[in-house]
């Protein structure tokens, strides 16, 4: 019974090895036969290579590729632009604020000299009052605005009013001029 199923399969086995392949190109085929084979040749299987079907989709790939990159660009061109039109708001914005700044600068110098100006007037016309009539005044000042005053008095003036303010007063117009040193 061995044997039986054994040569069917030795035969089918046989047949197989023995018939050509599918897969032969002509080259092999003519040389295998001797080369005045009556038989016609097959053509060679056709695979997919670089070139062939997947050259296309690369270069579909490719292609789509730079539509993505050209999009991008676009977008990237319109952010400029935007980034462009803000920067120049941006410059128009600080040269705005510059000029109030120098309007307000200029306005703040001229409102220092007008207080400068009134503190001198000031200063004067404690210079001209009295000793006794400028220490009652000095007396009803803060006690920084009589130092104040009494610090831009000459020494001659200074002299004549030291003795007739408030001793505590004095006592820390001289320490400050001490430590002013």
């Amino acid at each position: 019974m061995r044997k039986a199923t054994y040569i069917p399969f030795v035969a089918a086995t046989g047949f197989l090895l023995l018939a050509p392949p599918i897969c032969t190109p002509p080259s092999v085929e003519a040389q295998s036969s001797g080369g005045g084979s009556t038989r016609p040749a097959v053509a060679a299987p056709v695979y997919p290579t670089t070139g062939t079907k997947n050259g296309v989709s690369e270069a579909a790939s490719l292609e789509l590729k730079k539509q993505q990159l050209s999009a991008k660009e676009a977008a990237l061109a319109v952010k400029e632009q935007e980034l462009k039109a803000l920067a120049a708001t941006l410059e128009a914005r600080v040269k705005e604020l510059e000029a109030a700044k120098a309007g307000l600068d200029r306005s703040l110098d001229a409102r220092k000299k007008v207080q400068s100006a009134n503190y001198q007037k000031l200063l004067k016309v404690y210079k001209g009052l009295k000793p006794q009539e400028a220490v009652k005044l000095l007396d009803g000042l803060s006690e920084n605005e009589a130092l104040e005053l009494l610090s831009e008095m000459d020494q001659k003036r200074a002299t004549k009013l030291l003795p007739l303010i408030k001793k505590e007063r004095a006592l820390k117009w001289t320490r400050q001029n001490l430590a002013a040193r």
